[in-house]
């Protein structure tokens, strides 16, 4: 629409000119701005609506006809109402250490933003500041913040610079049934006492991060079952003489017990007793479903680009303690494609003992979903937990082998009635 200004009075004109402005800026924006403009043939001033954001002027408006938009071209923009023929040139390139955030559309310029490891200082992509000796990263930089750091608090420790990683717990020498030798720092770790080092690699080896070939997943998930028969109870000489086959030799009964936590021994006592009887016919029914269990795990996980990355959000996306990012990378690093998956899920459950992992596969899975993970990376990780989550005929088998050693230990625990 558009409106005549009377031309006997200029002084007045402006007035009103200046009181519609104010009367725009200050009100709900109920109709289109406007702009003046005289009329060629007329020579009448005119109010006219401005255009839209997205669109310029092609014809200014009439006494009789409004003003006529249209949409800007390929490669330029409007952000807001105007009264130009013409739209912005979009922004061709973005600046040194930028990449482009958002493309150029009809109402908005090319959106740049610093690249991963910089962030904006002004005008400039800065590089992210690393956190030095002794003080953990607590917030990571972003394209628009820089790193924050912060000095380990007490029982942690970061002994180099990075602008990734956080404080590190100090080791626990006594969970490795070792002694401390020297006390760690903000800036060191526990030094501990190696003198019983072949007894605490009884246990430590089977959570180590660098990449093994004898996978334990089934296994895990079939003696975690046992746990609810509480055999950590008894005690552990008496389960070693109940289990049938070959016995494990009283030495390494002795160094488990000074290596592991005692919710560990049981676990650790079975391993020994299964690789003992791993050729006895008798016990084969057993032991050769945990067998199967894992080569089936081993055939599934069958990715051969897993990168660091995917290693990453599988980590990410597991329920409890998670994997550390070092132990990860360590993964990626010392593991062929193939074997990372299992690997990285030992490490888990190795930090989550009480925690069942095909319940927390299926968590992951959903959290892998939402993230837009790889379908290669989704079809693994739901096998795995398929292939984990049905050993219940092993813990069956498991289960009746020690009924008879729980009554035994019940009746030799506890005291009749009338003492």
């Amino acid at each position: 629409m558009s409106s005549r200004i009377a031309k006997s009075n200029p002084a007045m004109n402006l007035v009103l000119l200046f009181t519609a402005s104010l009367t725009w800026a200050f009100q709900p924006q109920a109709e289109p701005p406007k702009y003046q403009h005289r009329d060629p043939v007329t020579s009448d001033l005119l109010l006219c609506d401005q255009c839209p954001p997205g669109t310029a002027v092609k014809c200014h408006c009439t006494l009789d006809t409004p003003t006529e938009c249209q949409s800007c071209p390929e490669r330029h923009f409007a952000e807001s109402w105007h009264w130009g023929d013409a739209c912005q040139y979009c922004t061709s390139v973005c600046k040194e250490r930028q990449l482009v955030k958002q493309q150029c559309n009809s109402t908005h310029d090319q959106q740049c933003e610093c690249a991963p490891g910089f962030h904006l200082v002004v005008e400039f992509c800065i590089k992210h500041s690393t956190c030095k000796s002794g003080y953990g990263v607590t917030n990571l930089g972003t394209p628009e913040s820089d790193t924050v750091c912060k000095h380990c608090p007490p029982g942690h420790f970061s002994s180099r610079e990075s602008s990734s990683e956080p404080c590190q717990p100090h080791t626990n020498c006594t969970d490795l049934g070792l002694k401390v030798l020297q006390w760690g720092n903000a800036t060191v770790d526990n030094l501990c006492d190696h003198q019983h080092k072949k007894a605490a690699l009884e246990c430590a080896k089977h959570t180590h991060s660098k990449c093994h070939s004898d996978l334990t997943l089934c296994e895990e998930a079939v003696f975690q079952s046992l746990a609810s028969l509480q055999l950590s109870a008894v005690p552990l000489d008496l389960l070693l003489e109940s289990l049938p086959g070959r016995r494990v030799d009283r030495k390494s009964l002795e160094r488990l017990k000074k290596a592991c936590a005692p919710q560990q021994q049981v676990l650790q006592l079975l391993r020994l007793w299964r690789e003992q009887n791993r050729d006895q016919d008798k016990l084969y029914g057993i032991i050769r479903g945990v067998n199967l269990c894992e080569k089936k795990v081993s055939r599934c996980s069958d990715l051969q680009n897993v990168s660091l990355d995917d290693l990453a959000r599988v980590a990410a996306s597991l329920p409890g303690a998670r994997v550390r990012p070092e132990d990860v990378r360590t993964v990626a690093a010392s593991c062929p494609p193939r074997q990372r998956i299992p690997q990285l899920l030992h490490l888990w459950k190795a930090a989550n003992y009480e925690l069942d992992l095909a319940k927390a596969l299926t968590h992951g899975l959903r959290a892998l979903r939402n993230q837009g993970a790889p379908r290669p990376l989704l079809r693994t990780i739901k096998k795995i937990g398929r292939i984990v989550g049905s050993t219940a005929t092993m813990r069956k088998g498991y289960e009746k082998m020690f009924v008879g050693v729980l009554q035994d230990a019940c009746f030799k625990t506890h005291k009749p009635l009338n003492e």
